[in-house]
Formats: structure tokens, C-alpha cells, sequence
């Protein structure tokens, strides 16, 4: 029989997809940071100001920093997830949250794959649409 390092402990992995300019296509007011701005620090700041927040709230929950977009969060009690799940929505950096293959996100937000695409459309078409000037004009 196997035997587990911590018996009786409940341990949520899952990750927070933080927004990079998704305000603009989804019409929310939010906190706008764009990839290219984002840097390690930042994202590194944001997981241990939500680690910090939720500790003097009592939720035992970790947030790590995967990588300039996603945040990797762990707890202990899996009573505390509604509080959780209502901290992180709150939150402007944050646009969508999974747990195992569940997605969470504010009423009414499209998924965040939809809302990429969509942006990618939109500077696509902008960038198809300026004029330029013709070397006689220069």
C-alpha cells in the first residue's frame, strides 16, 4: 500500500491567465498590461502580492509564477475555493482561472482563446488598413 507524505491533505494545482490588453476587445474596465511591457518582476510581484493578501484573509493559498502570463496557484483546504475563485475574478490583472479542466471567468467574458483571436484580427486588420505615403509624397 502506497503511502502519501501529507494523509488528509487536499492540494489544488491550477492556473490564473493574467489579461494582456483583453479590455479592449471584451469592453471590461481593466488593467491593461501588454506582453511586450510584462516583465519577470512584475508577474513575480503580483504572485506574492495575492499570496500575501489571501494569508491575512486566512486562505492558505500560494501563487508561483509560471511564466509572463500564467500564475500557478496551490492550497491546502479545499474549502477555502469560493473564496479563492471570487479574490481572483476580483482581481484586474486576472482574466480567467482552471482547475483541472474547469474554466473560470466573470459573467459574460468571452474564453480568453476567443478574445486572443479576436485581438489578433483586429491588429491585423488595422495594420492592413494604414495608408502609406508613395515615394513621390516623401
Amino acid at each position: 500500500m502506497a503511502k502519501t507524505a501529507w494523509p488528509g491533505t487536499l492540494v489544488l494545482v491550477a492556473g490564473v491567465l493574467l489579461c494582456a490588453a483583453v479590455e479592449v476587445a471584451v469592453g471590461a474596465k481593466r488593467v491593461s498590461i501588454s506582453d511586450d511591457l510584462r516583465d519577470v518582476d512584475e508577474v513575480f510581484g503580483i504572485a506574492t502580492r495575492w499570496t500575501n493578501v489571501l494569508r491575512t484573509g486566512s486562505v492558505a493559498a500560494k501563487f508561483v509564477a509560471v511564466d509572463f502570463g500564467t500564475l500557478m496557484f496551490t492550497m491546502d483546504r479545499g474549502q477555502d475555493i469560493a473564496e479563492l475563485k471570487e479574490f481572483i475574478l476580483s482581481q484586474p490583472e486576472a482574466y480567467e482561472f482552471k482547475i483541472g479542466d474547469q474554466v473560470f471567468r466573470r459573467p459574460g467574458d468571452p474564453p480568453l482563446d476567443q478574445v486572443v483571436e479576436m485581438l489578433q484580427k483586429q491588429k491585423s486588420q488595422d495594420s492592413d488598413s494604414r495608408p502609406y505615403k508613395s515615394r513621390v509624397e516623401l
